[in-house]
């Protein structure tokens, strides 16, 4: 199995869930800030220690430290929005409406990237979007 599939399967896995428990975490009165700071601080400490186990090089270049800073910013706002939208709705339609994040990203590397998916995968693609739209229903 490639590396890659191995790691997309692990984060279907841990991502399914982290929303379950984000969503007993809110209905248990936790305020969504609380749990996105708890829920950030525990990911700094998990990949520091990481990083300390792999050793990766660290990027020193300022555009790149740019864009990994934009990355920090939305990926820390869409979890604030995520947590705030699992205190107010159910589980099994935040979690999938807000799923279809991926589509913007396909949109994006269609766009800036030139990336060119298969037609077979171009069907995966529009079959997973329908099929989060349909679980959300």
């Amino acid at each position: 199995m490639a590396t890659w599939l191995v790691f997309a399967i692990s984060c279907i896995g841990l991502w399914g869930v982290w929303g379950f428990i984000a969503k007993l975490t809110t209905a248990r009165g936790v305020h969504p800030l609380a749990l996105s700071a708890l829920s950030s601080l525990t990911g700094a400490v998990l990949t520091w220690v990481a990083v300390y186990v792999v050793q990766p090089p660290m990027e020193r270049a300022t555009p790149n430290l740019l864009f990994a800073l934009a990355t920090g910013i939305c990926g820390s706002l869409g979890g604030i929005a995520f947590f705030f939208a699992l205190g107010h709705g159910r589980a099994s339609l935040v979690v999938p409406l807000s799923s279809l994040y991926p589509a913007i990203t396909i949109l994006l590397s269609l766009i800036f990237l030139g990336e060119r998916p298969s037609v077979t995968q171009g069907i995966g693609i529009v079959l997973a979007l329908v099929a989060s739209l349909l679980l959300g229903m």
